[in-house]
């Protein structure tokens, strides 16, 4: 898995790569990417998940609902094969847990590259449709420009 996610850092996608070692077999990333404020990863290598804990701080309803349908929208059939996940390979659930929308995806087998992937192209659909549809949640709780 960090490997996975150093390539992208090697890249420039992320700025400030961090990897952590974490209790129970687990590890923390983090890494400034698509905001200032930092993006928390934590996978678990017991139960082979890459979890987004925090990832929408305060998210509202509407926008949450609005959210909830992207995720959907990347399992469904009608979905273009390029940015529908393959549920084989990995599966992405999203929800509110603890105040905040967190992504996980679960990793079947060795897909670690893929669920990366899957799970980064889904966040940026999710800024993509925030700054589309709720522009002022970014404002307010990522500090983003309101031009």
């Amino acid at each position: 898995m960090t490997a996975a996610l150093q390539s992208y850092a090697g890249r420039g996608v992320f700025r400030g790569f961090r990897s952590t070692p974490a209790p129970r077999g687990r590890i923390t990333y983090q890494f400034l990417w698509l905001t200032r404020r930092p993006i928390e990863a934590v996978f678990d290598s017991r139960a082979n998940t890459l979890a987004f804990p925090a990832l929408l701080p305060h998210l509202s309803k509407a926008a949450a609902a609005d959210i909830a349908a992207v995720v959907r929208s990347i399992t469904q059939r009608d979905t273009p094969a390029h940015k529908r996940t393959d549920g084989r390979r990995a599966r992405i659930t999203g929800a509110i847990r603890k105040g905040a929308f967190a992504v996980s995806v679960s990793i079947r087998g060795i897909n670690h590259d893929y669920a990366v992937k899957a799970a980064l192209n889904l966040i940026n659909e999710i800024f993509v449709t925030l700054q589309e549809r709720h522009p002022e949640y970014l404002i307010e709780h990522f500090g983003m420009s309101p031009e």
